[in-house]
C-alpha cells in the first residue's frame, strides 16, 4: 500500500491533518477539555507557490475534530489562530520547533488568548504531533 504525500496547508492535507487528529488517541486525552475552533495560518510564500496566506481551519472540540477547511486568512473565524512562515511551519511539522517555544521567540503569532493557550500547553504541542504524522511534500525539498 502506497502512502499519499501532500502538499501542506491544501485540502487533501488538511483531510489528511484532520484524520490524523482523529485517530490519535493521546491527542484525545490531552485535548478533552479544548473546547475552541483554531485556525493555523502561514503566510505568503510565492517562491514557493504559496501566493497568499492560507489557513486550515480546525472544528476542535472534546479532543475530537469535526472539520478541518482551507480557506483565505482572512476568511478565518476562530478565536485562535497561530500565524507563521512556511519555514516555521515546517520547522513545527519536522519536530525541531515547539509550537509554544515559537510563540515565546516570536515567530508563531498568536490571535486569541495565549493565557488560555499557555494553559492548554499539551493540547498545542499534541495537536502539533498530529501535523507531523501527516506525510508532507514540503515544496522546497521536493
Amino acid at each position: 500500500m502506497s502512502v499519499i504525500v501532500n502538499r501542506p496547508f491544501t485540502p487533501e492535507w488538511a483531510a489528511a491533518f484532520q484524520g490524523a487528529i482523529e485517530a490519535d488517541l493521546t491527542y484525545r486525552e490531552l485535548a478533552a477539555k479544548w473546547t475552541w475552533p483554531v485556525a493555523l495560518v502561514i503566510d505568503a510564500a510565492p517562491e514557493l507557490g504559496c501566493h497568499e496566506p492560507v489557513a486550515v481551519e480546525l472544528a476542535l472540540e472534546g479532543g475530537r475534530c469535526q472539520n478541518a477547511v482551507i480557506r483565505h486568512a482572512d476568511a478565518v473565524t476562530a478565536p485562535f489562530t497561530l500565524r507563521a512562515a512556511y519555514a516555521t511551519w515546517k520547522l513545527v511539522m519536522h519536530g525541531e520547533l515547539d509550537p509554544l517555544a515559537g510563540v515565546s521567540r516570536g515567530k508563531i503569532r498568536v490571535s486569541g488568548s495565549v493565557a488560555t493557550l499557555l494553559l492548554h500547553a499539551s493540547f498545542a504541542s499534541a495537536l502539533c504531533g498530529c501535523a507531523r504524522a501527516v506525510p508532507t511534500d514540503f515544496p522546497d525539498e521536493s
